[in-house]
């Protein structure tokens, strides 16, 4: 017996340490995973200052809003100014034989792409639409100096847009200014959750959105069981650390919820990636009980030479019919396309009677877990 009791006595003092050392080793790994989800930095711009002191073909006019969560929030204002640049240049070559006479309507577009350096990561689109005429406004989900700690993938930092409208009015006087959302990446999915709640965005182009933020990080990882375990062990701790879980985030569910009377494009630029690829920018489409929904992506090597439009069929998992997309050529030319989709048909939707109730019932989406 006394044998015995010393061989257990062995056993548990090899094993435990074991699984003591492979429960660290396997939360590290999990922490590892989980630390870009809170806090999604955009290395492009590590080093640089929140604001440029000079931004190509802008001005940019800085002020500051409380946020939801009652702290600042740094914003700009940017305009066209000065020496034109390349991406300002081809908008205004474009509208020089193709009038987008409208676009005067359109008070503000709300700019949003990263978290992470969220001003300097709009600068593009604040060109491509300052040359059209538009004013647009960046601001900085962080908070004002890096203040917010974690990222909640817009299910909190929704909550500033309001907010920003509210200051907006306030410094323009205009009671009822006609604004518009514009969101890439981060941004769209924050565009998404933010239209839902605040009915001053009378428009809105999503670029680049995740269908759900679980169904993405499923991707990235082999289907297996211990895939399942890490998800679950990924959830616990952004629960722990942020407050909130993967499944907390799905801009699908909030394109389901938008008025029926709100213009929403969904543009699709990146391919082939596993956090955001055509199938998530089609089952966010399928989800929208808008009048006015449109669906673009990129050409590829399997479409005709001439063809317009590719018809996306359903899975066989999604009870749906196909649906059309508009095929775009590349950036520079989809750029110019949405200048002309907001004089288009944003501005013709503020002449149409308001309409608050869903135009067609909701669809079972593949995203949907």
């Amino acid at each position: 017996m006394k044998y015995l009791r010393t061989i257990r006595l062995l056993l548990m003092l090899t094993i435990l340490p074991a699984l003591v050392a492979w429960g660290v080793s396997l939360w590290n790994y999990v922490a590892d995973l989980t630390d870009p989800v809170m806090v999604p930095v955009n290395k492009s711009y590590e080093g640089y200052s929140t604001v440029p002191q000079k931004a190509p073909g802008l001005k940019l006019e800085q002020f500051t809003f409380q946020g939801k969560d009652g702290g600042e929030v740094l914003a700009v204002i940017a305009n066209k100014d000065g020496e034109e640049s390349s991406r300002q240049l081809n908008v205004i070559g474009d509208l020089t034989s193709n009038k987008a006479d409208n676009l005067g309507t359109i008070d503000y577009a709300l700019i949003c792409v990263d978290w992470d350096h969220g001003i300097r990561s709009a600068l593009p689109l604040a060109e491509t639409l300052t040359a059209a005429g538009i004013t647009c406004v960046l601001w900085e989900p962080r908070g004002t100096d890096n203040r917010r700690r974690y990222c909640t993938h817009g299910l909190l930092e929704s909550g500033d847009v309001p907010l920003l409208i509210d200051e907006l009015i306030h410094r323009s006087g205009k009671s009822a200014p006609v604004i518009v959302g514009v969101g890439q990446g981060y941004g769209a999915g924050l565009m998404l959750q933010a239209a839902v709640a605040e009915p001053r965005i009378q428009g809105l182009i999503a670029i680049d959105a995740y269908a759900s933020l679980r169904e993405s990080l499923s991707r990235t990882m082999p289907d297996t069981l211990l895939t399942q375990a890490t998800l679950w062990l990924m959830d616990l701790r952004l629960h722990s650390s942020v407050g909130f879980e993967c499944f907390d985030v799905a801009p699908v569910e909030s394109a389901a919820k938008l008025n029926r009377d709100l213009p929403v494009l969904i543009i699709n630029l990146v391919q082939n990636n596993p956090i955001r690829n055509l199938d998530d920018a089609v089952n966010i489409y399928r989800q929208l009980p808008c009048d006015r929904r449109d669906l673009w992506t990129l050409r590829n090597n399997s479409d005709a030479p001439h063809a317009v439009t590719r018809a996306i069929q359903p899975t066989k998992s999604t009870r749906a019919a196909s649906v059309e997309a508009r095929l775009l050529q590349d950036e520079d030319g989809t750029a110019i396309a949405m200048v002309h989709w907001l004089n288009d048909t944003v501005v013709t939707a503020l002449d149409t009677p308001h309409v608050r109730v869903p135009a067609r019932p909701l669809l079972t989406s593949d995203s949907q877990l």
